[in-house]
């Protein structure tokens, strides 16, 4: 009898056993082990990616978020694979502080979840700036406006002399106060190309964080209107323009003989591969007080065929056959666009269009060109004629002595409008005449 109570004994023992190693069974079922190494690995203006140490028996795990006005942490994303180390959460607001901390779970319908990771802190960069203008209003100033940035701290602005390709010597000013997007600099160089950059930043941990450069914009700086001493504000004049040169021909020289000896000036609207080929005829030129002036690369394209590289590349090549960047722009055709309009307030060029037409490409004879202008002249206008044709050579032979004979002055088409307005003419804005504009698009 005793020995089989020492049995029972025996067996009941083992039983308890082994169901004290199925109920630690069932508990290491039901756990999962800690995240360690939670850290952010990098950041942008609306994600950021965390890195972490895998947690051993891990299904998964669970990421809260909270940021510094709204504390209260909430599910932010759920990993399902316990495999991984890495994850970026997305669709963030930009230039914001975060709180983050991790968990790692195991089970489907009943979740085990591990203790929190310590929280980690962070913040999305400030999105990219963007400028929203540009421009040079007066002599050595140039103006510059961006998006307003809610977020911000403030902002920083570089510019440099130059078309932007390189910052490495810019002048970098701080601007601390976010709600003046907008910054002016003053005593730049007449004439000269600059360009500039933004960008947002916000304090996180004493420490400065930068978004990203804006796109860089340039804009040629404001001079003085050059006009001649010679020229009477009370008496009449009109200013004479050439297109499409200069030519192949000498008609373009003949013109300029004419204005050289009778002191007289003009404005050559000239194409740019003409200009890059005739280095010397623009020198001249400059040297006679003629203003130069902006009418495409190639004359190729009209209106909406007319881009931004079209007008750019003629300046280049204007600039680099004498020394000196176009002040004027006249489109092909006289068609102008919205995108030109852009570019010419960008290169500080206004624009002409003219109040009289010799229609010499058309006539191809001097007498029609002369009577044209003499007989229909009249003060503040500007008259459209061509240098590449010599029957244009020989009508402006005569035409010049009888206007000034006449009593009218010769002038640019800056000077014309400065003299008759008492202001320079505006950027981007088409003059038909000394005192009428026309700024419709076609």
């Amino acid at each position: 009898m005793a020995k089989k109570i020492r049995i029972a004994g025996i067996f009941l023992i083992i039983l308890i056993i082994i169901a004290a190693f199925s109920a630690m069974a069932v508990v290491q079922s039901k756990t999962v082990s800690d995240v360690e190494k939670f850290e952010v690995e990098k950041a942008s203006s609306n994600s950021i990616t965390f890195s972490w140490k895998k947690a051993s028996s891990a299904d998964g795990y669970f990421i809260y978020v909270a940021d510094e006005e709204n504390k209260e942490y909430e599910k932010a994303a759920t990993i399902k694979d316990g495999s991984k180390k890495e994850y970026t959460l997305k669709n963030l607001e930009q230039a914001t502080v975060y709180k983050f901390y991790i968990t790692a779970y195991k089970g489907d319908s009943e979740i085990v979840e591990s203790k929190e990771h310590p929280s980690i802190g962070a913040c999305t960069l400030p999105e990219t700036q963007k400028i929203q203008s540009l421009e040079s209003t007066d002599v050595g100033l140039m103006k510059v406006r961006w998006v307003i940035n809610s977020n911000a701290k403030g902002y920083q602005l570089q510019y440099v002399q130059g078309d932007g390709s390189d910052f490495s010597s810019a002048k970098t000013v701080n601007i601390k106060d976010k709600a003046k997007p907008y910054y002016s600099v003053n005593k730049l160089k007449e004439k000269k190309q600059y360009s500039v950059r933004v960008r947002t930043y916000i304090s996180y941990k004493d420490k400065t964080v930068y978004g990203a450069w804006s796109k860089t914009a340039s804009v040629k700086i404001q001079e003085k209107v050059n006009m001649a001493s010679n020229v009477d504000t009370k008496k009449p004049m009109v200013a004479l323009t050439f297109d499409d040169g200069p030519g192949y021909n000498h008609s373009s020289d003949k013109i300029l003989d004419v204005l050289e000896k009778y002191n007289a000036r003009a404005t050559f609207f000239m194409v740019g591969r003409n200009a890059k080929d005739h280095p010397d005829n623009l020198k001249r030129k400059v040297a006679l007080g003629c203003e130069l002036a902006n009418h495409t690369w190639n004359h190729n394209n009209y209106g909406k065929s007319v881009t931004a590289k079209d007008i750019k590349k003629c300046s280049k090549a204007i600039y680099e056959a004498c020394g000196q960047y176009p002040t004027a722009f006249r489109s092909p055709g006289g068609i102008t666009t919205s995108v030109i309009r852009a570019e010419c307030k960008k290169e500080n060029m206004p624009l002409y269009y003219w109040s009289l037409d010799t229609q010499d490409w058309k006539s191809r004879d001097a007498d029609k060109v002369y009577n044209a202008v003499i007989k229909n002249v009249r003060d503040g206008d500007i008259i459209l004629m061509h240098e590449i044709y010599d029957s244009t050579a020989e009508a402006v032979e005569k035409m010049v002595p009888k206007l000034l004979k006449e009593g009218y002055q010769l002038v640019t088409c800056e000077e014309l409008v400065f003299a008759k307005t008492g202001k320079r003419p505006v950027a981007g804005t088409q003059y038909v005449t000394a005192t009428s504009t026309n700024n419709t698009t076609g």
